[in-house]
């Protein structure tokens, strides 16, 4: 089954030997043009076919604005995830029919990014702010982190948020008790949970310091509910309150139309440096298009970032986001959310799925 396939190129992607990527690109894009009718007609209309299929750039590109109007997927959808909806637009859905090949995902890029990898963390206490799936069963987030926990927590791990709200005295709890026992731990959340905890903390008054080796996850952004902290001022409320440095805080990019999952991590430089770029597995490419043209861009400015995930093979494998970014090396920094104009390719396309 080409889905399994997938999934043991992302569990050992050395191992596949030279050209496995682009023999499964040309097996899933095969898949999409067969059985996806939308995928079908933007190929038709690009004049793609899996006999004249180069490389995966050639790939019909998805708008991350069809998942609002479309049922995007092969075969059966065993899990049903709902963005936040907070465009005004509705929310995406993600019919996913693979969700062992998501759990692989996870297995393969969170412990690397967020334990250490090999001879790191095994096992750390985890605090977690975002709602659990039972509150949150259409959150793809609240599925990653539900695996995370059930996969890598360790003993002692709790979640402390309750509907959008934050179970502060859970939270108090768990960070008392790394303090006294000195185990290394992580905190998941994202930058708007971080923020409700922080708050909560400077009320009352308390900091803690996080034992060496804790990590802080932060995902998503504030989604217009908070009070935005910018860049530099979280990070040094996370160090006032939790006792944790920048090179500690990783940052996660993903979205609900996607599989895979992008991470930053401050430079070991110090906290002059910043944080680095998001960097892509193996099994994902990207690009920084025009928003004019959608032709790739070469310079400096932001363009739309496009998504090419081969574990996305059960919706849509080149996904064209709604957010701008720059390159940077080999990964990307994001540089805001596209509007108006700039949004004007991802409405062709999806007129052009429609038919």
């Amino acid at each position: 089954m080409l889905s399994e396939r997938i999934a043991a190129f992302v569990r050992a992607p050395e191992a596949a030997g030279e050209g496995a990527f682009e023999g499964l690109v040309r097996e899933a894009f095969a898949l999409h043009w067969a059985e996806s009718p939308p995928v079908r007609r933007l190929a038709d209309a690009a004049g793609v076919t899996p006999e004249s299929l180069g490389d995966w750039r050639q790939v019909p590109m998805v708008p991350a604005l069809a998942f609002k109007t479309q049922r995007l997927g092969i075969g059966e959808a065993r899990e049903v995830f709902h963005s936040s909806g907070t465009t005004g637009a509705g929310p995406s859905v993600h019919h996913h029919p693979y969700p062992e090949l998501y759990r692989a995902v996870i297995d393969a890029t969170f412990p690397g990014a967020c334990l250490g990898g090999v001879g790191g963390l095994s096992r750390p206490p985890m605090l977690s702010l975002v709602p659990s799936r039972e509150e949150a069963p259409r959150s793809s987030l609240a599925f990653m982190i539900d695996h995370v926990l059930r996969r890598w927590g360790g003993e002692g791990s709790r979640v402390a948020a309750a509907g959008r709200g934050l179970r502060a005295g859970e939270a108090r709890g768990f960070l008392a008790a790394r303090q006294r026992d000195r185990r290394p731990a992580v905190v998941l959340g994202t930058a708007f949970s971080l923020v409700q905890l922080l708050e909560a903390l400077e009320r009352l008054g308390l900091a803690f310091r996080l034992p060496a080796g804790s990590v802080v996850f932060e995902t998503g952004g504030y989604q217009g509910r908070s009070r935005e902290l910018p860049r530099a001022e979280l990070e040094a409320a996370m160090g006032r309150r939790l006792g944790v440095a920048p090179t500690a805080i990783v940052r996660e990019y993903g979205m609900t139309e996607l599989t895979s999952h992008f991470y930053a991590r401050a430079s070991a430089a110090g906290p002059t440096a910043g944080p680095g770029p998001f960097l892509a597995p193996p099994w994902v490419r990207f690009r920084i298009l025009d928003p004019a043209t959608l032709e790739e861009s070469a310079g400096a400015a932001p363009g739309l970032l496009a998504i090419f995930d081969l574990a996305n093979v059960g919706s849509a494998l080149h996904v064209l986001t709604e957010d701008l970014a720059v390159a940077d090396g080999g990964g990307f920094r994001l540089a805001g959310r596209a509007a108006g104009a700039e949004l004007r390719g991802c409405s062709l396309l999806s007129e052009e799925m429609a038919g």
